[in-house]
């Protein structure tokens, strides 16, 4: 058996966020938090950023699908 890596919230979390991103024509990907540069660091996981030209739109934690679908629905709608 092959062990995914990262924590149990990301890992239950995961399955929504991919959908919610296929669904809305976004891409999405997952970074372990130690690969990331320590600037980009999140203080607590899961961590998300959603990004555009390189830009940081918005960065939010948590595993709340309401949270999630209220930043996509705000920021696709610019």
């Amino acid at each position: 058996m092959i062990k995914k890596k990262g924590c149990m919230p990301c890992k239950k979390f995961e399955p929504f966020v991919k959908e919610t991103a296929e669904k809305n024509s976004l891409e999405f990907r997952t970074i372990m938090g130690e690969s990331m540069p320590e600037k980009l660091q999140p203080p607590y996981y899961p961590f998300f950023y959603l990004y555009k030209d390189k830009s940081v739109l918005e960065s939010w934690g948590g595993v709340s699908e309401k949270k999630l679908l209220s930043v996509l629905k705000r920021i696709l709608k610019k």
